[in-house]
């Protein structure tokens, strides 16, 4: 999918407040013939919340925003696009790498934690609670941007001992994966990625993302089988992570020594 630069520039500027009404709505008519893009929407204000909570800033704006996006993710529009991909803005620039690059130039050598960490949905209604295991995702989510890391790994370590099986666990995994990966904890980083490939549901966007990472972990670790059976799936699924996918598998298929073939655009 074409990245749509000057929907996102109205997005960042609705999160600001920096839209007046007549530009608000020309951004729900844009999001309605882009609806992928409301995720991102609620995602920017999903973590604008989160960081306002500990400066208790007003929170009636986003109320009122949150409003507005579910009823968009209720109509019909929205029902079609959720067989769609769903776009994330930070995933968007490992679509342009460079294909004449070494595997090594290829693979990810760090994770952006601002950008990548797993929060918890923001969108509920009135009568539901958030569950203890989402509110300790919101933890975990603010003590690593505020770089307290080892405190935002503990606070994953609880969801997963404690909540096992809610959704929020398999965040868990990814975001503790993540912070491993960055930390050049490998071995670590590809047990948390195992974990979030086995318990994510098999259409959800994280399982993509957890073989995307779980893939350059082995590359990082020169386990290039083990790479490639990893980025085998995340082509397989032909998600936001297909076209890089298919420019590891080929750098990958050289190492290896494995037959030429050809893979689909």
């Amino acid at each position: 999918m074409v990245r749509n630069k000057e929907l996102e520039k109205q997005i960042d500027a609705y999160i600001k407040g920096h839209l007046d009404d007549q530009e608000a709505q020309e951004l729900w008519e844009n999001l309605f013939e882009n609806p992928e893009y409301i995720e991102l929407l609620n995602t920017e204000i999903g973590v604008q919340s989160i960081l306002q909570e500990d400066v208790g800033q007003p929170q009636q704006d986003d109320k009122n925003r949150h409003a507005v996006i579910h009823t968009l993710q209720n109509s019909w529009k929205w029902v079609v696009a959720v067989a769609a991909v769903v776009i994330v803005a930070v995933a968007i620039n490992v679509l342009e790498l460079n294909t004449e690059q070494s595997l090594n130039e290829l693979a990810l050598k760090d994770i952006n934690l601002s950008e990548n960490l797993a929060s918890a949905p923001t969108l509920r209604s009135v009568q539901q609670q958030q569950s203890p295991s989402d509110s300790l995702l919101n933890l975990g989510f603010k003590a690593a941007i505020s770089g307290d890391i080892s405190g935002a790994v503990k606070f994953y370590d609880m969801i997963i001992m404690e909540h096992p099986e809610q959704p929020a666990a398999v965040q868990a995994h990814m975001n503790k994966g993540i912070i491993q990966f960055n930390d050049r904890s490998f071995e670590g980083a590809i047990a948390s990625f195992k974990q979030v490939t086995r318990k994510a549901e098999p259409k959800a966007f994280i399982l993509e993302k957890g073989y995307w990472y779980l893939g350059n972990a082995y590359i990082n670790t020169d386990s290039l089988n083990q790479a490639h059976t990893a980025i085998e799936q995340v082509y397989s699924i032909e998600g936001i992570y297909y076209k890089p996918a298919i420019d590891l598998l080929k750098k990958l298929d050289e190492k290896l020594g494995n037959p030429e073939r050809e893979y689909d655009f």
